[in-house]
């Protein structure tokens, strides 16, 4: 999936960097840096069963938000030189219409299969599991922001620190509440 090549350089370049105090700092796409509710409201009915994220990846610039406090985090970590991936559980499929669109909102390079990740879920005993995980070992982060509770899981699974950014009221109404709580309901039992 990924060229062994650019595993190899990365990994070299995080131990060089990794003794000048450079994190490696990882960011999900969905409701994390985008408020990309209407892009998957709005998914035709013969794109839903399953989902065509080839479809999904070309309606960003359409219909997707960012989210200025992650923007603004994004910004402080590229001003002080640190190394920044991002990482989605969408698929690949027209992947570099979405890295388009976060370069320009970003504006910053972001290259499909370079900081730009596509990991879709897998489906083992009939769950479906996250595979964040291995990319972020891959990568090596240091510290990895998302909003639901498979990056937290993905995150603590390749032993990089997680960070939950709060979503925004209309996500929790419409994917339902994190096992682990919502940051903005403050009653979570669990």
């Amino acid at each position: 999936m990924y060229s062994k090549q650019l595993i190899i350089i990365t990994f070299i370049k995080s131990l060089i960097l990794a003794s000048s105090g450079i994190l490696n700092v990882g960011f999900d796409i969905d409701d994390t840096i985008l408020f990309s509710r209407d892009v998957f409201l709005n998914i035709p009915k013969d794109k839903r069963d399953p989902i065509d994220y080839g479809w999904v990846n070309k309606q960003d610039r359409k219909a997707s938000i960012y989210i200025t406090p992650s923007v603004k985090l994004i910004n402080y970590f590229k001003a002080n030189g640190h190394n920044l991936f991002f990482i989605t559980a969408r698929s690949g499929e027209n992947g570099k219409h979405l890295a388009k669109f976060l370069s320009n909102g970003l504006r910053m390079k972001i290259v499909k299969d370079k900081n730009l990740f596509f990991c879709p879920s897998e489906t083992l005993e009939g769950f479906k599991r996250t595979t964040k995980h291995r990319v972020m070992k891959l990568l090596e982060l240091d510290l990895y922001y998302g909003d639901s509770d498979s990056d937290i899981v993905a995150a603590l699974k390749a032993d990089v620190h997680p960070v939950r950014i709060v979503r925004h009221q209309k996500s929790i109404n419409q994917y339902g509440a994190n096992y682990f709580g919502n940051t903005l309901d403050g009653d979570s039992p669990k």
